[in-house]
């Protein structure tokens, strides 16, 4: 997934400026964005590292000043978000009129029976496995329009399984890669421009029931997590 993603960031580098944010880490805008970054920061549910500077949860992140950012990084987190409608509204909220956001949807994941442990602050579970359909209606239903959105997918069943068994991109032919099956995507990039005049109804904010389990670890080196 993070090859697709890669390219799509680097065909919207551009929009990578200014005051910009990202989940849990600032490494991706500080790569594409670099001098034409004005300030980079972070958010996280908790401060798990020195570059988390804005400490909030995103489906209620009204501490976060609207119209403040010009570019958030929203990458590889919305799956993992129950309230994904809540989530969208403040993503776009923060934005300043013109602002982007660039984000990410897996049409596959693994399954976190019992949570994954990473250290973030609490455990992760993964809540969705998306569609093109499902993500175009979610973006509507947060106040965009059309001509507000642009929406690539990337992938195929062969890419589909090779991330299921683990395998690295390197690990697959250029044809391979580049392939593109609408009926069977891995990855759904998006790049969101928040319009002039925007307005949304702000969701009933809702919790999920997760189970009551130990969560597994995640393994830094291997990349795995334990079963």
């Amino acid at each position: 997934m993070r090859h697709y993603w890669a390219q799509f960031l680097e065909r919207h580098r551009d929009d990578i400026c200014g005051r910009c944010l990202e989940i849990g880490t600032t490494e991706t805008i500080r790569r594409f964005g670099g001098s034409a970054l004005t300030q980079a920061d972070a958010i996280d549910l908790a401060p798990h590292n020195p570059e988390i500077n804005v400490v909030a949860d995103l489906t209620a992140a009204d501490e976060i000043a609207g119209g403040t950012y010009d570019c958030f990084v929203n990458q590889f987190t919305m799956h993992l978000i129950y309230d994904v409608e809540s989530a969208l509204y403040h993503s776009l909220r923060i934005l300043k009129p013109g602002g982007v956001m660039l984000a990410n949807f897996p049409s596959v994941e693994y399954c976190f029976a019992r949570g994954l442990d990473m250290g973030t602050g609490a455990p992760l579970f993964v809540f969705w496995q998306f569609t093109p359909l499902h993500v175009e209606n979610l973006l509507r239903g947060a106040g965009l329009a059309a001509g507000d959105i642009e929406l690539e997918i990337f992938g195929n069943l062969f890419t589909r399984v090779g991330y299921q068994m683990n395998l690295a991109a390197e690990e697959l032919t250029r044809a391979e890669l580049e392939s593109v099956d609408p009926g069977h995507p891995l990855l759904i990039c998006v790049r969101a421009v928040k319009p002039a005049g925007w307005s949304a109804d702000r969701p009933e904010h809702r919790t999920p029931w997760v189970p009551d389990a130990t969560p597994a670890r995640w393994n830094p080196v291997t990349g795995h997590y334990a079963a």
